[in-house]
């Protein structure tokens, strides 16, 4: 019995080159339609982000600090600035951010933006009234901010700008400068005794890098090589850059001959610093 004819496939009935060219053609046109599909929705997305209003951008970094998102968060905020640059509530919510965020040197910043523009606002006459206390307010923030991070005397002239003198600022700022008298006149023991006291009540945040650096030489000059290394890891440990706490670390080292931590952190320094001779 005779079959009936057999039906060729369509690679039998194309030669094989020329198959395998549509087939790579195929799959070359489904990329570049995927590409531009993809290409045309981060576009969308893109100009949609750039459509946003501040408050929608503030909503967004309030619902990312929820999740602990604290880069997203900054950077929504920092688009609501580039929107509304002169809403100084964009920078008190940055301010606030930046705390949280341990970044005690952009919160300060932060903040004295926000009472240069209402005090600017202030002098424009825009509810005038409103701003002023909304600057009292700013300006006492920044105040306290100032004496948690050492800086006493700048803290008192921010409070005499509102006609207030602040008890805390005021004792700190005789401490700091007693401190410092102390250093530039070696009298290292009262140097320890004074830092110590601005350190422990005062400057509280911990970011005090030149505050402990002080420290930290007088210890290193009465011989307490122990503390000299606990006040240099603390600026280390915020500040891996400085390159004289590494130095100066090392030195202590040194002199409880402790040869192989001595020599690592020249080594640390002198990556920092290949020129430096020590």
């Amino acid at each position: 019995m005779m079959s009936g004819p057999q039906l060729l496939s369509p690679q039998q009935q194309v030669p094989r080159s020329l198959w395998s060219l549509l087939c790579m053609t195929t799959l070359l046109l489904s990329s570049i339609q995927l590409t531009i599909a993809s290409s045309t929705t981060s576009s969308d997305d893109n100009n949609n982000k750039k459509d946003l209003s501040a408050g929608k951008l503030r909503q967004l970094a309030e619902n990312a600090l929820m999740e602990r998102k604290f880069t997203d968060a900054e950077s929504y905020y920092r688009q609501a600035i580039s929107v509304e640059p002169t809403n100084s509530a964009n920078h008190y919510k940055l301010y606030n951010l930046h705390k949280r965020m341990r970044s005690y040197g952009d919160a300060l910043g932060d903040i004295t933006t926000a009472c240069e523009l209402l005090e600017k606002s202030e002098e424009n006459g825009s509810n005038s009234g409103k701003n002023k206390n909304k600057t009292m307010e700013y300006k006492r923030i920044k105040a306290k901010l100032l004496v948690n991070l050492g800086r006493c005397d700048e803290a008192v002239t921010e409070y005499k700008s509102l006609n207030e003198v602040n008890e805390d600022a005021t004792n700190c700022a005789h401490v700091t400068n007693a401190a410092l008298s102390a250093y530039q006149q070696s009298d290292w023991s009262s140097a320890i005794q004074h830092f110590g006291n601005v350190l422990t009540n005062y400057a509280t945040l911990g970011d005090t890098p030149d505050l402990l650096y002080m420290k930290s030489q007088a210890e290193y000059n009465v011989g307490d090589y122990y503390g000299t290394i606990s006040d240099t890891g603390k600026i280390l440990k915020s500040y891996p850059q400085h390159l004289e706490a590494y130095q100066l670390r090392g030195e202590a080292y040194f002199r409880l001959n402790e040869m192989d931590m001595a020599q690592k952190h020249f080594r640390e320094g002198l990556k920092l610093d290949p020129e430096h001779g020590g």
